[in-house]
């Protein structure tokens, strides 16, 4: 969050829960993960603390990649994408979040690579040169992260982030001036770069098609070994 939005909750203490002062706040949560038992929809809301959110009119976020409770005024099913989200409505005095206390659980580690990663569940709020922290804070708040150098994280991200109008073009090669998109880490149409890397493995006639249209302007080192 940024300041402006972050002066628009309050907290008496650390022991208290965070109070929403402004006048409208818009939370949008992925409803997938309901399918990780990571959402519940009852008196309170029960969620990942990780989702888009408008506050005032100001696009924000929040990446608490932690198990957390809210008690939006209202609750809303949006079935209008093609990624069905939750939306909670919080009006001024609303409990934005029971406690800022955080209790480790390994398992989102693994949520938060399949859906960020794997299905390119993006938010809005994350920055293109953010994306590749994302494990960092991931580890504080569930006690796991993986032992890879970090230059590796920022490998992935940059050849998974592709321009908009154009997902065969990294957006690392683009002005980077505007929107990015991101493509999902199977998606061998796009996320592979070579003809055999995509004519190889589980989505063989995805690969095929994308070799066929996509064709190949330099080449792969590890095809010139297989011609050698």
């Amino acid at each position: 969050m940024n300041v402006e939005v972050l002066k628009k909750f309050s907290q008496k203490d650390k022991d208290s829960p965070v109070i929403f002062e402004g006048e409208t706040c818009e939370v949008s949560i992925l409803k997938k993960l309901e399918q990780y038992g990571c959402l519940t929809v009852g008196e309170s809301v029960k969620t990942l603390g990780v989702f888009d959110m408008v506050v005032d009119g100001i696009q924000s976020g929040m990446f608490l990649v932690s198990h957390i409770e809210m008690f939006p005024s209202e609750v809303v099913n949006d079935n209008s994408g093609d990624r069905p989200r939750v939306k909670l409505i919080f009006h001024k005095g609303d409990t934005f979040m029971k406690t800022t206390k955080v209790v480790l659980d390994s398992n989102i580690a693994f949520i938060v690579w399949i859906e960020f990663v794997k299905f390119a569940n993006t938010l809005k709020a994350i920055k293109y040169e953010d994306q590749a922290f994302i494990f960092d804070r991931l580890i504080a708040t569930s006690g796991i992260g993986f032992p890879v150098d970090h230059a590796t994280y920022e490998a992935i991200f940059a050849h998974l982030t592709r321009c908009p109008n154009d997902f065969t073009k990294a957006y690392r090669n683009d002005k980077m001036t505007g929107d990015f998109t991101r493509i999902p880490l199977n998606d061998v149409a796009h996320a592979a770069t070579s003809t055999t890397s995509r004519i190889v493995g589980a989505y063989f006639n995805e690969g095929v098609n994308a070799a066929l249209v996509n064709e190949n302007e330099s080449p792969s080192q590890i095809e010139d070994i297989l011609r050698k």
